[in-house]
């Protein structure tokens, strides 16, 4: 059977829409989708990421692990500091010769987002 499902689009729930747009628009993800049919929803991304936002209550977006994995780690610590946004860089080491670090930024939302390099 070829396979069904093709791709994860998640929709995080958001007090604040276009502060959450605004947010990821900082890290280069653009809006992909926003339309009179759905006035309280927004879609962003790139070639390779999409997920949607919307507005309202619902799921705690602080009960979930949201991640992106990036390039450039201090590209990511640039737009945070240019945004004004909290951010700590971590180191993980889980095995030998295995290195990479995080990035952990709170969003508008609350909601703690890991960017995530590649292996240095």
């Amino acid at each position: 059977m070829a396979d069904l499902v093709t791709k994860l689009l998640p929709i995080l729930r958001v007090p604040d829409l276009d502060a959450e747009r605004r947010f990821y628009d900082s890290f280069g993800l653009r809006t992909t989708y926003a339309g009179e049919e759905y006035p309280d929803f927004v879609a962003v991304g790139n070639d390779s990421v999409e997920f949607g936002l919307s507005k309202g209550a619902g799921a705690d977006s602080t009960s979930f692990q949201w991640q992106l994995g990036v390039s450039d780690v201090d590209a990511v610590v640039e737009v945070c500091e240019l945004g004004g946004f909290a951010y700590r860089v971590e180191v993980e080491e889980p095995g030998d010769g295995w290195l990479y670090r995080v990035v952990k930024v709170i969003a508008p939302s609350g909601a703690e987002v890991w960017f995530e390099g590649d292996r240095e």
